[in-house]
């Protein structure tokens, strides 16, 4: 059983607006519990997914690009606003060195409330 104090809200990613303040949590290069902030740097960005393996082809869609500290291990954790409501998940950077270059992507919560939604209802999403 989960305690309502054991969890955070989804805040509403479409109201963001550049220059706003956001705080990225996640565990970089295995140091765990570490947080980091930045600004909104953009809305509704899309970039081309790739990894070391693939090549970048794969579009991810109305992404918040945001400069705070997101570096290999951040990727699923949290962006949250001040309020400390999830506006989205860190998802990816744009990097030359492998690390942080203050290019980082998170899925916005209004998209990510549908699939939890989803997930939760039926225990899956298939297709």
């Amino acid at each position: 059983d989960i305690d309502s104090e054991d969890t955070v809200s989804f805040g509403s990613s479409s109201e963001l607006i550049v220059g706003q303040t956001v705080v990225a949590i996640g565990n970089p290069f295995g140091l765990d519990k570490t947080v980091t902030t930045g600004v909104v740097s953009a809305v509704n960005r899309e970039f081309r997914a790739g990894t070391a393996r693939t090549p970048a082809n794969r579009p991810i869609r109305n992404c918040i690009q945001t400069d705070a500290a997101i570096n290999p291990g951040n990727s699923g954790g949290p962006l949250l606003n001040l309020k400390a409501e999830v506006i989205g998940i860190n998802t990816a950077i744009i990097t030359t060195s492998g690390s942080n270059a203050g290019v980082g992507f998170a899925v916005p919560s209004d998209q990510l409330k549908l699939v939890v939604d989803r997930i939760i209802r039926e225990d899956r999403i298939l297709g």
